[in-house]
């Protein structure tokens, strides 16, 4: 009978010890999925800026003004407010204001010029748009470290 009794207990031991680390096993691909479709939105938002200052620059530095580039202008811009606006839905309110802030400093070089007559436009562009796309890089580094921070210590916790 005692070695029934032992017998059982160790069996709900071991099933308990199994369901923990399932658990923490299916937390671990929680959190790494999600952190995994944070990266795609923030890389896409790059992805858009970039195709937005080339407009920019081919506008500034290579006086294009016709219809072709407008066209490439209305895409390039609709895409980074899109993108953007994803940014909003599934990343934190510091990731989405530092988006913002890039956004509307590639649409106002865009709309207005660098301010800057000077040559290379090319320079001047990138200038005007570096502090806030390097500010978001920043913040989305930071954040995305946050996120495998929490991830780790997610999954090493106890149910």
């Amino acid at each position: 009978m005692l070695g029934t009794v032992a017998s059982l207990v160790g069996q709900l031991l071991q099933g308990r010890t199994s369901e923990r680390a399932e658990a923490r096993r299916n937390e671990r691909e929680r959190v790494e999925a999600r952190r995994n479709e944070h990266l795609t939105h923030i890389v896409a938002f790059l992805c858009a800026l970039q195709e937005a200052e080339r407009v920019a620059v081919d506008r500034y530095h290579h006086n294009e003004t016709d219809a072709e580039w407008q066209m490439r202008t209305r895409r390039a811009l609709d895409k980074v407010w899109v993108t953007q606006k994803t940014i909003h839905l599934v990343c934190a309110s510091k990731v989405n204001n530092a988006a913002r802030e890039a956004a509307f400093a590639v649409q106002d070089v865009i709309r207005k010029g660098p301010g800057d007559p000077g040559e290379p436009q090319d320079e001047r562009v990138w200038q005007a748009i570096s502090p806030s796309r390097r500010a978001y890089l920043d913040v989305a580094a930071e954040y995305l470290s946050e996120e495998e921070g929490h991830g780790a210590r997610a999954a090493t916790a106890s149910p």
